[in-house]
């Protein structure tokens, strides 16, 4: 009798000591499984700092074209968009398009504006550059692109000929522009864009 109750009392600290080699490599598992969370965590946050370190090269250059953008900008409104604007169907008619006259020595200081910013627009929309950056370091040219709005329409609407339009010229520069309307709204919020 006194086997049998030793032998029930080993069977119960083996049983006791089982449960609790096994609830220990439950807790050791899950201390494992978070640490490789933090440093899953932890490398994600590197890679995130390192991908905006090489982006800052990226905003210097494109602050760099900035500044020369805006001087043809101006350039553009001082020398020739009052001329441009009075002659525009006889300059259309001339160049057979819309594309064509955009495209000409004419109007290089034009297009250069305008690729530049509907470049960046596009850049921001497919999330290339953050917008919050660009919102710190670039002003939107909001009275060069209101002065010029009738050239750009009526280039759009004869891009491809008389009558035959792209109408999404200029479509991700307004992007570009809700995104700063936005951000001067809220002021209080971080800078961003309007949900799509």
């Amino acid at each position: 009798m006194a086997d049998a109750t030793n032998s029930g009392s080993a069977l119960d600290n083996l049983k006791t000591i089982a449960g609790i080699a096994s609830n220990l490599a439950v807790i050791v598992g899950v201390v494992l499984s978070l640490l490789q969370l933090a440093s899953f965590v932890d490398n994600s946050h590197r890679a995130t700092q390192t991908a905006k370190l090489g982006a800052l090269k990226e905003i210097k250059t494109f602050l760099e074209q900035d500044e020369e953008v805006r001087r043809k900008g101006q350039r553009f409104l001082k020398e020739q968009a009052a001329q441009v604007k009075e002659s525009l169907k006889a300059r259309l008619a001339a160049a057979g398009s819309g594309e064509a006259l955009y495209l000409s020595p004419e109007m290089k200081d034009f297009a250069a504006v305008h690729y530049h910013y509907e470049q960046m627009g596009a850049l921001v929309k497919l999330g290339y550059i953050d917008f919050p950056l660009i919102f710190e370091i670039i002003a939107f040219p909001d009275a060069y692109l209101e002065a010029v709005e009738p050239i750009r329409a009526e280039l759009a609407a004869n891009w491809k000929g008389p009558g035959k339009a792209l109408p999404d010229l200029g479509s991700n520069i307004q992007f570009l522009k809700s995104c700063y309307e936005k951000s001067r709204r809220e002021t209080t919020a971080v800078a961003s864009c309007p949900k799509a």
